[in-house]
């Protein structure tokens, strides 16, 4: 995509260069010509993080030159096409930049490098080679024509491919999908909660709350106490402003979504529910006294799920009822679910 002279999107593009989640960095030239496409700043913020971008701000820094509806992309995609044939569009002036040394000075250089090199620091840390190598190879190939740079791409990129974080990282980004996959063919014939509850607020609450209401679903998150409630609802804020601003929101789905976290200090609500997760202290006394108290508070056919990352799947039956159970897992660290079967 970043070899064409212009490039048209529909308004739902999500757009950017993943590799360095993956321990790699940008190859076959995408590391050399989106800096020359967006400018140092831009290109950098986007490798480094391995960040994507919506339609809008893809417009806006430059990484599109169009947002059409899906309808229209082939007959705009047609009108640019014209354009450049009948001369009205000089696409060789288009495509010069990024043949060419990045336009910086010295010290536009050295700021641009430096704050790249510092964010990088901060936020993937020295275990992680694969973004300040990115950054450094950038840096190096800034005063190069587009050969070269695609050199010293390709020197730079195929150490990292062998590097055990790309092994570890690839291995993850590839049995995400494999679980995501078989979580959907799973889940083809299962309804879809309707409401839903937590046990326990605080930080990891307040996250277990934020996804159900980021799918769509009601959820009611419960303590015992008022500042635990207000850690998890501040939590919960919190990610729902890191979406907002990625873009991915605004400010009234931002007011709707918030809205159907319920917290609450009692069980109001609980015989709604479809599916409970518990996030309780990691204490299998309070986790199994929980646990029983809920089963008399919800339906009969309620999942009770737990979020807990030390207690062994094969301890939890004895948690719930004596009547058969059955164990899931889901995406949190481990959810064991007890359902109730007649």
């Amino acid at each position: 995509m970043l070899a064409t002279d212009y490039r048209l999107a529909t308004p739902d593009l999500r757009i950017g260069l993943p590799e360095t989640k993956l321990g790699i960095m940008p190859g076959f030239g995408g590391s050399v010509r989106l800096p020359r496409l967006l400018g140092a700043d831009s290109a950098l913020e986007i490798i480094a993080a391995g960040k994507d971008v919506g339609a809008d701000q893809a417009l806006k820094i430059g990484l599109v030159d169009g947002v059409v509806a899906a309808e229209k992309l082939r007959d705009g995609a047609l009108a640019i096409l014209r354009q450049a044939m009948n001369g009205d569009l000089d696409w060789k002036a288009k495509r010069q930049p990024k043949l060419e040394p990045l336009k910086l000075s010295k010290i536009e250089a050295a700021m641009s490098f430096t704050i790249a090199k510092g964010m990088v620091a901060q936020t993937a840390g020295k275990h992680y080679p694969a973004p300040i190598t990115a950054v450094k190879t950038i840096e190096a190939a800034a005063r190069l024509g587009r050969e070269e740079a695609l050199v010293l791409e390709n020197k730079s990129f195929v150490p990292l491919a062998h590097t055990n974080e790309a092994r570890a990282l690839v291995g993850i980004f590839l049995n995400d999908q494999y679980v995501k996959a078989k979580a959907k063919k799973l889940t083809k014939d299962v309804e879809t909660p309707k409401h839903a509850a937590v046990l326990g607020a605080g930080i990891m609450g307040g996250g277990i709350a934020y996804q159900s209401a980021w799918k769509g679903v009601p959820v009611v998150m419960k303590d015992i106490s008022d500042k635990s409630l207000t850690l998890g609802m501040t939590e919960a804020a919190k990610l729902l402003n890191k979406q907002l601003e990625r873009g991915k929101i605004d400010g009234l789905k931002l007011a709707g979504v918030i809205s159907t976290i319920q917290p609450t200090l009692e069980y109001s609500g609980f015989d709604r529910v479809d599916v409970v997760v518990e996030a309780v202290v990691e204490n299998p006394k309070v986790k199994k006294a929980v646990l029983a108290e809920t089963e008399t508070k919800v339906r009969p056919d309620t999942v009770l799920a737990s979020n807990t990352s030390t207690i062994p799947s094969a301890s939890w039956p004895a948690f719930c009822s004596a009547r058969k159970t059955s164990a899931v897992c889901t995406s949190l660290t481990r959810c064991i679910a007890c359902r109730w079967l007649k």
